[in-house]
């Protein structure tokens, strides 16, 4: 793929010349947050599986959090104000967030409308963002224009897979990048259906009973994997802890990602609004899980209590 040529004026010339990154995108306040709200919401839902709110409420927030940051870098690219290295790590975040709740799809999908647009809203975005990436991850980022030699900076982008430092252009990436977010459409079209069929629902019944419904049938479908298996038939609605090996992996990566790539380090030392903004969210999300566990040791005490009354009775 052939170079484009360097707009001549002074706002883009650094987006030619030497990788840049966008601190309201890419800074480490950013980052963290995003860290950190991907192991709450796994911790969470981990330590209290039975905790329907809990568990709908965080997967939720993990996919409105990461739809808002591919929603923030659709603006900032189309106002010229994006790298391909930016693109790469919003890639790589957005993926850290929905881990834990990719792997718990299925158990997702009986949770209710609203947290099924949010699935459907995010899966599209995400498709739709790494697609316009490895498109043309040559050009991506890049203001065509006038200039006396061409724009290779997106040829010396770093990528990292397993600890090693392929060139973010490589044809062999970008064929598998196409191939994984390819795999995402059909996700997002699945999603569609099942926004579709949640909606109806909701209009001919009543939103509990159908949500009631939904838990009853997959609580059957987790009998039938329990009978027909010859383990100890411990399966379970969720999957604990499940993505975090993945997380982990995705974590280290986009950390050596952003070490490797020489020049980015100034950038991403600048504290910035959105970075301040990210970990006000990340503030909240704190706020509503010590609520969950709050709500769950009253709980668990109405339990005990009651349970201390009939042997007391007995």
């Amino acid at each position: 793929m052939s170079s484009i040529s360097c707009p001549n004026n002074n706002n883009s010339t650094d987006f030619c010349t030497q990788i840049t990154a966008n601190p309201d995108i890419s800074g480490i306040g950013v980052r963290v947050a995003i860290y950190a709200q991907t192991f709450i919401s796994m911790l969470v839902a981990s330590w209290l599986p039975y905790h329907e709110k809990a568990f709908r409420d965080t997967s939720r927030n993990s996919y409105v959090v990461s739809g808002s940051l591919i929603i923030a870098s659709i603006i900032a690219w189309k106002s010229g104000e994006l790298s391909l290295f930016d693109g790469l790590i919003v890639t790589m975040l957005t993926t850290i967030m929905t881990a834990f709740v990719t792997v718990n799809g299925p158990y997702i999908r009986t949770l209710g409308l609203s947290i099924n647009i949010s699935s459907l809203l995010f899966t599209t975005f995400w498709c739709y963002w790494g697609l316009q990436i490895w498109a043309d991850p040559w050009n991506f980022g890049i203001v065509q224009g006038e200039n006396q030699g061409p724009c290779d900076v997106n040829q010396e982008t770093l990528f990292v897979v397993f600890g090693h430092s392929v060139g973010a252009t490589s044809r062999g990436l970008r064929g598998f990048a196409i191939f994984i977010f390819g795999i995402g459409a059909i996700s997002a079209i699945s999603a569609f259906w099942r926004t579709i069929v949640w909606s109806l629902k909701y209009t001919f019944g009543k939103a509990q009973v159908a949500k009631d419904n939904a838990a009853v049938r997959y609580a059957k479908e987790i009998r039938r994997k329990n009978r027909g298996t010859r383990s100890t038939g411990n399966a379970q609605h969720i999957t604990r802890y499940g993505g975090m090996v993945g997380a982990i992996y995705m974590i280290v990566t986009t950390e050596q990602i952003v070490k490797r790539n020489p020049g980015v380090k100034d950038d991403l030392d600048k504290w910035t609004y959105g970075q301040t903004i990210a970990l006000i969210m990340l503030g909240q999300q704190i706020m509503d899980c010590f609520s969950y566990f709050k709500e769950y040791i009253i709980e668990r005490h109405r339990e005990l209590e009651r349970e201390r009354r009939r042997n007391a009775t007995a």
